[in-house]
């Protein structure tokens, strides 16, 4: 099938924001990536901070307080290893995200090709149609000032 200009403009502006479309969701696709990275370095920190704290150098141990910072610390380690997996699956999501807008980037691209080429193919096709044009108007005018044409001989 083939297009016209404005059907190939439209299909550029209809690219265009498509492309658009998919910077946007990239953008939050980064912007959830960024809260996960903070999520994480928030649960690092905060184990990192249990570690530092730890048992009291003397004296006698609570049995209690032993008992609930290690179950903290298993909940940071389990917290830990959730926002992981959650910050991999984000990295392949941005990713995704990217080789989608990659996509749409070649895809208007491609439509901007075929518009250009379609706009000098038309232009091309109007000069030569000028050009045939003169040159009619050109061989009728030297026919006519011929002295010895049939034509100027004729009279109708």
């Amino acid at each position: 099938m083939t297009m016209d200009a404005r059907r190939l403009r439209r299909l550029v502006r209809y690219r265009d924001r498509l492309q658009r479309l998919q910077e946007g969701e990239l953008a939050a696709q980064l912007r959830l990536h960024a809260v996960r990275e903070a999520a994480l370095a928030a649960s690092t920190g905060a184990r990192a901070q249990l570690l530092e704290a730890g048992a009291p150098p003397t004296g006698p141990v609570e049995p209690l307080l032993l008992a609930s910072g290690t179950a903290y610390a298993r909940r940071l380690e389990r917290d830990i290893a959730a926002r992981r997996a959650a910050l991999a699956r984000s990295r392949e999501d941005v990713d995704a995200e990217r080789d989608a807008l990659m996509e749409r980037r070649r895809d208007r691209r491609a439509a901007e090709v075929l518009l250009d080429k379609r706009l000098l193919a038309d232009r091309e096709r109007r000069a030569r149609a000028a050009v045939h044009a003169l040159d009619e108007q050109a061989a009728m005018r030297w026919l006519r000032r011929r002295p010895d044409t049939p034509e100027s001989t004729h009279d109708d």
